[in-house]
């Protein structure tokens, strides 16, 4: 009975050292990173979690530490630290200041109606272009076809007049 308890004692502590705990931390800002992941021979080994601690299988050979934003370190696995430094490969503005020309600027009215951008247009003209005479599209408007884009606005206008009575 001895010599099972001893047995598994030196199993479970066995066990234990064949594994690692990693902390991965950004080097400026010294938060953790979370989602940092390691790989072994393309194999994917352990992951941070939110805390940035990963718990490392021993293996022998490199591994490699890569996660989004950041430059990946590689390191033997027999020298890997307690705690990595990674680098941010992002660029982070202090201020940014927008200029621009007022003249340049169009102001939304307050009050948008769907119709003020087609108020804008040049109507058709009933005659034609340079009214040389009764244009293709006058005739065929004469038999109620619409085209497309009109249909497609008048279904707008409808949904929006239903959508503002509720």
């Amino acid at each position: 009975m001895r010599i099972i308890i001893i047995l598994q004692l030196i199993f479970i502590t066995t066990s234990i050292r064949a594994q690692q705990m990693i902390s991965v931390i950004d080097q400026d800002t010294r938060n953790p990173i979370w989602r940092a992941y390691f790989i072994h021979d393309g194999d994917t080994l352990a992951y941070t979690s939110p805390e940035g601690i990963a718990i490392l299988p021993k293996v022998s050979g490199k591994i490699k530490i890569v996660c989004h934003d950041y430059k990946s370190v590689t390191f033997n696995s027999d020298s890997i630290p307690g705690v990595i430094h990674l680098k941010s490969e992002l660029e982070q503005l202090d201020e940014i200041t927008v200029i621009g020309d007022k003249d340049k600027v169009k102001h939304k009215p307050e009050k948008w109606d769907y119709n003020d951008q087609f108020k804008a247009r040049k109507p058709r003209d009933w005659l034609g272009e340079g009214g040389a005479g009764i244009g293709i599209d006058a005739i065929i408007r004469l038999f109620g076809y619409k085209p497309k884009s009109e249909q497609r606005r008048n279904r707008v206008k409808r949904n929006l007049e239903a959508y503002g009575k509720n």
